[in-house]
């Protein structure tokens, strides 16, 4: 199995797209690399596709690429054809400024745009973290987009604490400072840094999947457009305002699940329970023992929770109820 792609790419983006193709190798999955050009700020977006299907869009969180994906393509491609954006400053995609642009409008926005794109009218939608987050905010700002929704690991959005570790990028001086020391420069150091805060045990994960991440972290823009991000999202006493869904996410009434795992380092699941608890089509998957990225532990309890109710086959409106 191979990454397929028609340009060329740069001297700079060579090692990334051959790294790309070392993971879908790994994983035995046919990918397409390509890329839409959209309004600015978005400018030019990759992404992957593959399968067959009705449309899945899946989003990715904050410091991720379309890459993180990859190993769920197996259970995905045969029901869905699955298309995977790198966020605006992420992978191959242009670098934006998120202290210019914000992130709330933007986020649906450019999403909106690249099914346009693509051709896609509305697709099943999954997001993971801030992905989460945008998953939630089409939902509620644009829902004729949405057919099914999954967040999968606790979505950005219903809570406004987060971890100390991350206030601190805030505050002046001290946030670059702190950004340049947790820069990763080899595989050990990227997997250390992974299995502290987006999994319980990540030993189903070889190490192809995290040279895209070491790789990517010399392309251009890519860390200031990250730093610009992370300085968006909070500040010292917690979530930024913009990010908090809370109230308008119990408005959703599309078939939603929430697939949450017990050690998440952002949010427990004692945060989302509520909220889902609030909503007319909603229910929730506990995971033990799973982190942030539960479809990354060696089970395959996350993927199934979520492909199963992606493709129909479960969910609140078959169960009657939560």
């Amino acid at each position: 199995m191979t990454l397929q792609y028609d340009y060329e790419p740069s001297e700079t983006a060579r090692p990334y797209v051959d790294a790309l193709s070392e993971v879908c190798d790994h994983y035995d999955v046919d990918a397409e690399s390509r890329f839409v050009t959209l309004p600015d700020p978005a400018g030019r977006v990759h992404y992957l596709t593959a399968g067959e299907g009705p449309a899945l869009l899946a989003l990715h969180g904050l410091g991720a690429t379309a890459t993180c994906w990859l190993p769920m393509f197996d259970a995905l491609t045969d029901r869905f054809t699955v298309y995977v954006p790198d966020r605006p400053g992420r992978g191959l995609s242009t670098a934006v400024d998120y202290r210019e642009t914000g992130f709330r409008e933007f986020g649906v926005e450019y999403v909106t745009d690249f099914l346009d794109a693509v051709g896609v009218e509305s697709a099943a939608v999954m997001g993971n973290s801030l992905g989460g987050f945008q998953s939630l905010a089409l939902a509620v700002d644009r829902p004729e987009r949405v057919e099914r929704l999954c967040a999968i690991g606790a979505p950005a959005g219903l809570s406004r604490d987060i971890p100390a570790l991350f206030r601190l990028f805030d505050l002046p001086g001290v946030g670059r400072w702190l950004f340049d020391y947790f820069e990763t420069e080899t595989v050990p150091e990227s997997r250390a840094e992974f299995r502290r805060i987006n999994v319980a045990d990540d030993a189903a994960i070889p190490d192809a999947y995290f040279r895209p991440s070491v790789v990517g972290e010399g392309l251009p823009g890519q860390r200031e457009s990250l730093l610009s991000m992370m300085e968006t999202l909070g500040t010292f006493r917690g979530m930024n305002p913009q990010f908090d869904l809370r109230e308008e996410v119990r408005d959703i009434d599309l078939p939603t699940r929430f697939v949450w795992g017990t050690e998440d380092f952002f949010w427990p699941p004692s945060v989302g329970r509520p909220v889902a608890g609030a909503m007319a089509n909603a229910d929730f998957v506990t995971l033990q023992d799973h982190g942030h990225m539960p479809w990354l532990e060696p089970t395959d309890d996350a993927t199934d929770a979520a492909v199963e109710f992606l493709a129909g086959e479960v969910g609140p409106e078959r169960s009657g109820g939560r």
